[in-house]
């Protein structure tokens, strides 16, 4: 039989178990890959999302003390309820947009979490090489940076009790 498969090339059964092999192990590798590759852009979004929440609180502030600083130089000549609802505005926008940066954050961390379960199926236990366990550590709920969220949020609030606080300092006598 060794005569045929030299003399016409006949590929034998071991020619044909090795080439699925190679085929599996070289799809095993595309997929890891893949699953690297995503668990990569997982970790990107967690820091573009820090970055995008802190962007939002800077500019909540500045709109706010913008708003305080037109409240003390315009004084008597600008209507104080029309300050008073820009901040307000200001503040729930900043607000709701923390939210939905954190939201995009959390879909991130239930997705590195997911993605660093399935290394484990190609025998590669992330949680060993962090030390840590991911799951728990990347805990899936919205409130995973709480303590970000109540700063952050303080300081918007504290930005319009600075504008309440100008406006009616500047008030015009009653």
């Amino acid at each position: 039989m060794l005569d045929l498969v030299a003399k016409w090339g006949v590929p034998s059964l071991m020619d044909f178990i090795d080439d699925r092999v190679g085929a599996d192990m070289n799809d095993k590798d595309k997929a890891f890959q893949v699953i690297a590759s995503a668990h990569d852009d997982c970790r990107r979004q967690i820091a573009a999302g820090k970055v995008q929440r802190w962007e939002v609180v800077k500019w909540g502030v500045a709109v706010n003390v913008g708003l305080a600083t037109a409240a003390a130089a315009l004084g008597r000549n600008i209507p104080l309820h029309v300050i008073l609802l820009l901040a307000v505005a200001v503040a729930i926008a900043s607000l709701l947009l923390l939210g939905h940066y954190n939201k995009r954050m959390s879909g991130a961390r239930r997705t590195a979490t997911t993605l660093a379960g399935r290394l484990r199926s190609y025998h590669i236990d992330y949680d060993a090489i962090l030390e840590t366990d991911v799951a728990r550590s990347y805990s899936t709920d919205e409130y995973y940076d709480w303590p970000e969220l109540i700063i952050f949020s303080a300081i918007i609030g504290v930005s319009v009790l600075l504008v309440f606080v100008v406006a009616f300092a500047f008030a015009p006598p009653a």
